[in-house]
């Protein structure tokens, strides 16, 4: 994820130098349409997948996965038709370039990095989800800078995302499972009714992901590119931390109640040291990248940077203590109650702040709604570990 983020992050500034910031912005829509999408279609399994593998045995973890994959098609095609129908009447500029975009991110929710997580093998996720998306990605952003028209990138993108799904679904399933023509309906419902907390969880990802960057360009589209390129900057910040929070997934719940109970003050440590040095250094390096990206078109203020900086802060503290700390206490329930809090009072701030303050207003009430879903967080997980070891799994 991190590689993948890398390129994205390099293609900027080509993007940018060959269409415009405004088209980039554009682009941006969509990408965030589409990773909003992409968590609809993963319906929970990118959060709570990871641990049911890592629990599951050796025989029960394909079928998790061919029953989850067979799920996740059936929702892809009307969640990619609507992110299509909301890139379309959203971005004004670049609209095709942006609805490929949008198809491209939305398309990785089918991919299997989760699995990969908790069968702990990061070498398969390097080379069967990351690689094919990095391939597309980087190969789109070449034909660009080679002379291609902008609609090379987000198309080619969306090839390598669809190569790596292949690889994926092949290498787990096998190459004599019948992926398709062993299709069930009763089984498609029986996995979405598994994922009743996971969706909650799924949807809120879903709006923090998506939502802020299509208010921003209804409500302020002058602020777009300024927010949007903070926004890419906090994306590719938080994508740095994703190995950090797979490996706890994997490792926490493992070896039994007595165990979990002293892994969780470590991760929680570990976790909390490295937000507060990612958010100081976002507050110094975020305005000289952001110059960087754009060739210093995109103005950002210092107060906007510190917005995302905070987010960034309370963000990486939700993943820790949500999706490491209280998952493996099989806490999936209040987590998805307090992530659905969160969200609720995070949206309607965020269309007000960017309608009174443009992209800094936005920036601080995304803040506010993750500092919303943290805090209960934070008071159950302690809560939690104040109780006797063989009370905190119950």
């Amino acid at each position: 994820m991190v590689v993948s983020a890398l390129v994205t992050l390099i293609s900027i500034p080509i993007l940018i130098g060959a269409a415009g910031a405004g088209a980039w912005a554009s682009l941006a829509v969509g990408q965030a349409v589409g990773t909003g999408a992409a968590i609809l279609i993963g319906f929970g399994w990118g959060t709570t997948g990871p641990t049911l593998v890592a629990r599951a045995d050796e025989a029960n973890r394909r079928n998790i996965y061919l029953d989850s994959f067979r799920a996740r098609i059936v929702i892809a095609v009307p969640v990619l038709v609507l992110a299509i129908l909301v890139v379309h009447f959203v971005v004004d500029t670049a609209q095709v370039e942006s609805i490929l975009n949008a198809l491209g991110y939305g398309a990785t929710g089918l991919l299997a990095g989760w699995y990969f997580t908790g069968v702990a093998r990061p070498y398969l996720f390097l080379l069967l989800d990351t690689a094919p998306r990095v391939i597309g990605a980087a190969a789109g952003a070449i034909a660009v800078l080679a002379g291609a028209p902008l609609v090379a990138f987000p198309a080619v993108q969306l090839l390598g995302v669809l190569g790596g799904v292949a690889l994926s679904t092949r290498f787990i399933a096998g190459p004599k499972s019948r992926v398709v023509s062993n299709f069930s309906w009763t089984r498609v419902f029986a996995a979405l009714r598994g994922q009743s907390h996971g969706v909650i969880l799924a949807v809120a990802g879903a709006a923090y992901s998506a939502v802020p960057l299509s208010l921003v360009a209804f409500v302020a589209p002058s602020a777009l590119p300024s927010y949007a390129l903070v926004d890419k900057l906090l994306r590719f910040a938080t994508t740095a931390y994703a190995p950090i929070v797979q490996f706890l997934q994997g490792w926490v719940p493992t070896g039994g109640a007595l165990a979990v109970r002293r892994k969780i003050p470590r991760a929680f440590g570990l976790g909390a040291g490295l937000a507060a040095v990612g958010a100081v250094a976002f507050v110094l390096l975020a305005p000289w990248l952001a110059g960087i990206l754009s060739h210093s078109e995109v103005a950002v203020s210092r107060r906007l940077v510190a917005g995302f900086a905070v987010t960034l802060l309370l963000m990486v503290m939700s993943q820790i203590t949500g999706l490491v700390c209280l998952l493996a206490l099989d806490r999936s329930q209040r987590l998805a109650l307090f992530t659905a809090v969160g969200i609720v009072i995070a949206l309607p701030s965020i269309y007000l702040g960017a309608l009174l303050g443009g992209a800094v207003g936005a920036a601080w009430m995304l803040a506010l709604g993750e500092f919303v879903a943290l805090a209960p967080q934070l008071a159950l997980l302690a809560l939690l570990l104040r109780k006797s070891p063989s009370r905190v799994t119950a």
